[in-house]
């Protein structure tokens, strides 16, 4: 009779464990997704695979790099709101996913802040302003001819309702210029015109821009960064021009679908600090032309995204910027 009762004791016991507290224990078990709205071969990507092998090492299971390509980021978005809240799928967010489309487009099938759990942000670029050659000296000379109302000037962007298109409707709002957008198929074509002179200016990345800045086909008048770039030493910082709205960089973060346990997010947390504390990451992470961010814990990283969509919403809705 007492072995009968110490084994249903002992029975009831293991039933009566929980499974949460047992799966975030051993998280994780097997492989992660981790879903990457854009396609290979971009700075994005170089971040996600880098990022994922180094995690990988440290969690002892696979993370494997999803790419969700489309709707400039919109699809690989939605599939990461839309995955099991096990911790299982994470993705990468970006100004596009996060900021400025869902600030353009109302109607996505996720919200940006409360579809996801953010875990931690992990690297940034610079943005630079360029202009064709001949058209401006420097800043100055170029805010002049800003706000010239007899000849619009004409500024390239990779297609409406992208960070190109959000940085210079910043500045032509701030120099109360009367600029005109041209819409592009992507950035590789926007550039193109530039050099050739078919446009007047516009803003990218310096993986992008420097090769045609230092062969002399585009003039480099300012930089989204807190510092100067060494590769641009005489160039002027948004904030030493008095323009600190147009301090908007690159950015890429990973959140999770909303809802993941807060022991699985504390898990990421502390993987993903050793990851940007490695040497070789960093190293990685330079020549991919991107910056490892320390410190950007789930906390900061939420009070980022909010800070940062309540903001450019605003600002997209009062210029009647629109995907559409």
């Amino acid at each position: 009779m007492t072995i009968r009762f110490l084994c249903a004791f002992l029975v009831a016991l293991c039933a009566s464990a929980s499974p949460a507290h047992s799966q975030e224990r051993e998280f994780p078990t097997r492989a992660i997704r981790l879903v990457l709205p854009f396609a290979p071969g971009a700075a994005a990507d170089a971040v996600a695979r880098i990022l994922a092998e180094q995690m990988s090492q440290r969690l002892q299971q696979p993370v494997v790099v999803d790419n969700r390509a489309g709707a400039g980021g919109a699809l690989g978005a939605e599939a990461i709101a839309a995955a099991a809240p096990d911790g299982y799928t994470i993705g990468i967010a970006a100004v596009s996913t996060h900021v400025v489309g869902p600030g353009c487009n109302p109607n996505l099938r996720y919200d940006p802040i409360k579809s996801f759990t953010p875990i931690a942000m992990v690297a940034d670029m610079p943005t630079i302003l360029a202009a064709r050659p001949g058209l401006a000296a420097d800043f100055a000379a170029f805010r002049e001819l800003a706000r010239q109302r007899a000849e619009p000037r004409h500024y390239g962007i990779p297609g409406n309702c992208t960070l190109g298109h959000l940085v210079l409707e910043h500045l032509n709002h701030e120099l109360d210029g009367t600029m005109v957008a041209v819409p592009y198929r992507g950035s590789a074509a926007t550039a193109a015109d530039l050099a050739a002179g078919r446009v007047d200016f516009m803003s990218d990345s310096p993986a992008l821009l420097l090769p045609y800045i230092e062969a002399g086909r585009m003039k480099a008048l300012a930089v989204a960064w807190p510092t100067r770039l060494p590769a641009l030493p005489d160039v002027p910082t948004y904030h030493q021009l008095g323009l600190p709205a147009l301090d908007i960089t690159i950015w890429y973060g990973i959140v999770g679908p909303a809802g993941l346990p807060p022991a699985v997010v504390a898990k990421y947390e502390t993987v993903i600090a050793q990851c940007m504390a490695d040497a070789d990451l960093q190293a990685r992470f330079d020549k991919a032309g991107v910056t490892a961010v320390h410190g950007a814990s789930s906390t900061v990283f939420g009070a980022f995204l909010r800070e940062r969509y309540a903001r450019e919403s605003q600002f997209i809705r009062s210029r009647g910027m629109s995907s559409n």
